[in-house]
C-alpha cells in the first residue's frame, strides 16, 4: 500500500527507509516524510486537507500495525528480533494479496508504484503535480511510470468532443 499510495520504491520500503518517525512525526504531524533515495528528493507528503484524510485506507491499516521497530514495514521474526522483509517474503505477500483480491498476475510488488503513478494520470494530474508527489526530477522520468489507460483515452476523447461541439456552435 505504501508503494502504491505514497509512490515509494519497493526497495526503500523493504530496507526500512520509511520509518514511524517519518509518518506524522513531531515536526510534521500532518505529513509523511518520504525520501526518494534514488533522486535524493525529500517529499513531505500531506496526509490530510482541511481535516479530510487523503489516504484513509492506508492510514487505517497503519493503525492496526504493532510498532515492532523503527521501520514501518518489518516482520516479527520467528528467530530473533523484528527485521525488514526479505524481498522473497514481500513478493510472496503481494502474491497472496493478489490472489485474495482476484487480481491479475500483472500486480506485483514493482507494479504497485507504477500503478499509483498511473492512477495520477487517470486523475488528470499535470506533470508538476505528478513530480511533486513522486519525487521525480524530470517530466521524462515521471512519464516512464505512468501507463496509458482506457480511462485516460475516454477523458481525452470527451474533452476533444466538447471542444469540437463548442467550436462548431
Amino acid at each position: 500500500m505504501i508503494c502504491f499510495e505514497w509512490l515509494q520504491r519497493p526497495e526503500n520500503v523493504l530496507t526500512g527507509k520509511i520509518t514511524w518517525r517519518d509518518y506524522r512525526g513531531a515536526d510534521h504531524p500532518k505529513h509523511v516524510r518520504i525520501l526518494h533515495h534514488k533522486t535524493g528528493e525529500e517529499v513531505l507528503q500531506p496526509l490530510e486537507d482541511d481535516g479530510t484524510l487523503l489516504y484513509p485506507e492506508l492510514e487505517a491499516y497503519l493503525q492496526t500495525l504493532p510498532r515492532l521497530g523503527t521501520p514501518i514495514v518489518v516482520t516479527k521474526g520467528s528467530r530473533g528480533p523484528s527485521r525488514p522483509y526479505a524481498m522473497v517474503y514481500a513478493q510472496a505477500r503481494v502474491r497472496q494479496a493478489r490472489v485474495a483480491a482476484d487480481l491479475g498476475a500483472h500486480v506485483t510488488l514493482d507494479a504497485c508504484r507504477h500503478g499509483g503513478m498511473t492512477e495520477l494520470g487517470d486523475a488528470e494530474l499535470v506533470e508538476q503535480g505528478v513530480m511533486a508527489l513522486s519525487g521525480h526530477k524530470t517530466p521524462q522520468a515521471a512519464r516512464l511510470y505512468m501507463k496509458r489507460t482506457e480511462a485516460q483515452r475516454i477523458t481525452a476523447a470527451r474533452k476533444r468532443r466538447s471542444w469540437v461541439e463548442k467550436k462548431g456552435a
